[in-house]
């Protein structure tokens, strides 16, 4: 009876046992329940959506809960546009937009919030939120819409401010504010609604300085070559479907024209010449960079000195940077050089005019105190000076030299004569040294470089060697000899790229591009019809392809000019990923079709296989944790560490 009596104790102690020990395996904090995912609603306004004759300084609209105001103050785009940026504030529930100034008479007042306005928990948006009004007894309601982006490369151009303009002088962009102005969103998407009928002329600028117009050369525009008229066709559908009444049900849809706007942002190649810098880098070497060319403008002189040929002009691609290598030995002596530079510069009325700049340039020699030392020492003959030569530069590299790369060899200062039968290529493996035939010319791309044009067989090995003395340049210093051992990479690692292109109508560039957002042209070539175009020789990797519209057939893209009214030249990519794999060749049929709304989704297919497959894992393993929830943590499952001979697991605290 006594044992008896005692058993509920037993039961309390063994539950109170449970309990610990299950508390002990499951520690955590409560979850709180789902997170909130739904944005806010709207569910009054003041005044009411598409009001008429409001006379109202503010705008009221009010919410199932509560907003996050931050944001609203920056993206909120009131068209037309208001003088003064009104205030934003709430009041409980409710977001106040107050004018800070009087509205127009008789003027649709349009407020485009886009994405701005967000609830104070979890801060989901409310997307697209848009709300207007009239202050007359009219409601305009015409609308243009379109995409901007980037004319170079496609990319929508987020924040763009999208203006249209009643004013259709041509410089009515430059000195007028807009009458209805919109902004883009991430993709490059506006619309600018609430807008009566009338001719329009539509821009688009990144508006850097907040001025609401185009600031010439600083800022990147983009213009509809046409006069906007927008309005509303409402086609009607009768729905044959409705019984039992006299007459068919009319319904239908509004289409609102004209058709969306591509609009493509560039900057005008306005000409601004002036000195940006310049520097004496050495006793022998002066550099000088312009905003702008000076092909055939350029002049210098030394002040105060009749001295004349003193000095060689290195110019880059574009002769906008020059480097001057000082050929008279006294003159580089000089430790103060005073130079008058003149070079052509338009005035206020765009005429040209010969701009003349004086310059000091300063160079210093460091004292070697190496000498010095050593004589102090004592203990140390001086070593004899060895006669100075200069040293050759290279692209040859020990191994797996590309075969599609030609050789280049590069003089570090101006040369005055070159023996090129002192340049010799052989196999390396020729005990004999037999020399092989190759075109050895000037490079035409770039100064004091040579090439050697040669077909390098693939995985072979070359010696390139260059005498001593090969070589003089303007200082009278001679070439050290040169020995290049290198060997080509196997044929069976490279790749190729063959495109099938049709629908060519004119000249155009088709570009190599890396696959990454600089776009560096890798290898370009031009078509004139239907062709196929070949890029060999490619290292594994990924590559994208741009074509480019050559209208004026220079060879190269052309940006867009607003003062002389014509438009950049258009671009088009293929939307793929070019994976190039060893041995293997990509095949690509391409269409060239003028397709204004051509968008940029260059897709990388193997990127999202991965990516997928990454996805399918995570759900699966996410799966497997819904079905065993406890996993290893559970009670009356074995262990292999600290477990009883009963199978319990204990976790001890």
């Amino acid at each position: 009876m006594k044992l008896l009596g005692k058993i509920p104790y037993f039961i309390i102690a063994g539950l109170a046992w449970i309990v610990i020990i299950s508390s002990c395996a499951n520690q955590g904090m409560p979850t709180g329940g789902p997170l909130d995912s739904i944005p806010p609603v709207l569910i009054g306004t003041q005044p009411v959506y598409k009001a008429l004759n409001y006379k109202g300084e503010d705008v009221r609209l009010t919410f199932s809960e509560y907003i996050i105001p931050d944001e609203i103050t920056e993206t909120l785009v009131v068209s037309p546009p208001l003088t003064k940026k009104p205030s934003i504030r709430t009041k409980s529930k409710t977001l106040i937009v107050q004018f800070n100034e009087e509205l127009l008479d008789s003027t649709t007042y349009s407020l485009d919030f886009k994405n701005s306005v967000a609830d104070n928990n979890e801060r989901n948006p409310l997307e697209n939120l848009r709300f207007s009004f009239s202050t007359g007894d009219i409601y305009d309601s015409l609308r243009v819409a379109g995409r901007v982006i980037n004319a170079f490369n496609l990319e929508p151009v987020e924040s763009a401010l999208v203006m249209l303009h009643k004013n259709l002088h041509d410089s009515a962009v430059h000195k007028v504010r807009p009458d209805f102005i919109a902004k883009t969103d991430q993709t490059g998407l506006f619309m600018i609604d609430n807008i009566p009928p009338g001719n329009y002329h539509i821009f688009s600028v990144n508006d850097a300085n907040s001025d609401l117009m185009y600031n010439e050369g600083a800022e990147q525009i983009a213009f509809v070559d046409t006069i906007v008229f927008p309005l509303a066709e409402f086609h009607e559908e009768p729905d044959t479907l409705v019984k039992g009444v006299d007459s068919l049900l009319i319904t239908g849809h509004t289409q609102f024209l004209p058709e969306p706007f591509y609009l493509r942002h560039f900057t005008e190649d306005i000409f601004e010449q002036y000195l940006d810098s310049y520097n004496r880098d050495t006793r022998y070497k002066c550099s000088f960079v312009f905003n702008e060319s000076v092909e055939d403008t350029f002049k210098v002189r030394l002040v105060d000195s009749d001295v004349t040929d003193w000095y060689i002009l290195e110019p880059n691609e574009n002769m906008d940077s020059l480097t001057m290598w000082i050929a008279d030995t006294l003159v580089a002596k000089t430790d103060t050089l005073v130079m008058e530079l003149s070079y052509f510069q338009f005035d206020s009325l765009s005429q040209l005019y010969i701009q003349k700049d004086t310059l000091e340039l300063n160079f210093i020699d460091k004292e070697d105190t190496s000498k010095k030392r050593r004589k102090q020492k004592g203990d140390e003959e001086e070593e004899a000076v060895p006669v100075p030569q200069f040293s050759w530069e290279t692209n040859v590299s020990t191994s797996a030299f590309n075969l599609n790369k030609n050789i280049f060899i590069s003089a570090p200062e101006p040369v005055k004569y070159f023996d090129s039968t002192r340049v010799n290529l052989y196999l390396a493996d020729d005990t004999l040294k037999t020399a092989l035939n190759f075109r050895f010319e000037k490079d035409t791309t770039a100064w004091r470089r040579y090439k050697l044009l040669f077909n390098l067989e693939p995985g072979t090995e070359y010696n390139l060697e260059i005498d001593s003395a090969a070589c003089e340049n303007i200082y009278g210093l001679t070439s050290k000899e040169m020995i290049k051992k290198f060997k080509t990479q196997e044929e069976d690692y490279y790749g190729t790229i063959l495109l099938k292109i049709t629908g060519v109508e004119s000249q155009m560039l088709i570009q190599l591009l890396k696959n990454n957002d600089e776009e560096e042209i890798i290898v370009q070539k031009e078509i004139e019809e239907d062709a196929n175009v070949i890029f060999d020789y490619l290292a594994p990797d990924k590559y994208k392809v741009k074509i480019v519209y050559d209208k004026n057939g220079n060879g190269k893209w052309d940006t867009g000019s607003y003062q002389d009214k014509y438009l950049p030249e258009r671009v088009a990519y293929i939307n793929e990923v070019i994976k190039v794999r060893s041995n293997w060749d990509n095949e690509k049929s391409w269409e060239l079709k003028h397709d204004p709304t051509f968008y940029k989704n260059i897709r990388d297919l193997e990127l999202e296989e991965q990516q997928k497959k990454r996805a399918e894992e995570n759900a699966r393993k996410e799966k497997e944790q819904q079905n065993n929830p406890q996993g290893g943590n559970n009670m009356f499952q074995g262990g292999s560490s600290g477990s009883t001979g009963s199978g319990v697991n204990i976790r001890r605290q």
